[in-house]
């Protein structure tokens, strides 16, 4: 482009060469589902580029917060910066969260004489029992049971362990 300049009315005999440059980032790439077991936020979700900001629409809206609680079903956008300028399409990504119930049985179970982990029932997926709720770490089926002690029972679907537990 070329630029002249008008001074009373007398426009100049050189001008100014200009080249534009349009800068047009794509979207940034990733993978269009996402899934994750019982939660997760905005800063749990990928996509490869620069500058990443996530949006809850495909065009418009302010950037979510990092800490935003990610919802089962919902799809979520990303863009991309690069050179201060934001791409004006956006990767979809859709999300699944996973969140299996605990497993089921019975809430007080009785032994003669003795017992250990492995005597416990509940009914679900992989099941595994803790000493604690939540948190604490998967007790051995050899564990000897203590009388009048409570015992936590997860169950994993799919790779997810559930959040809640059979008491």
């Amino acid at each position: 482009y070329y630029a002249s300049q008008t001074v009373s009315g007398c426009e100049s005999a050189t001008r100014l060469a200009v080249t534009a440059t349009i800068n047009a980032p794509a979207a940034p790439s990733g993978s269009a589902s996402q899934t994750f077991c019982n939660s997760g936020t905005v800063a749990s979700l990928t996509a490869t580029g620069t500058g990443i900001q996530w949006y809850a629409a495909s065009t418009g809206g302010t950037a979510l917060s990092t800490s935003t609680a990610l919802t089962n079903g919902t799809t979520y956008y990303a863009s991309q910066t690069v050179s201060g300028c934001e791409s004006a399409t956006r990767l979809a990504v859709a999300v699944a969260i996973n969140a299996p119930a605990a497993p089921t049985g019975s809430a007080s179970q009785t032994f003669c004489n003795s017992g250990t982990v492995a005597n416990l029932t509940a009914t679900g997926t992989s099941i595994q029992w803790y000493a604690t709720n939540p948190g604490g770490s998967v007790l051995s089926t050899s564990t000897a049971l203590v009388t009048g002690t409570t015992y936590y029972a997860s169950q994993t679907v799919s790779g997810c362990e559930s959040a809640t537990r059979l008491a």
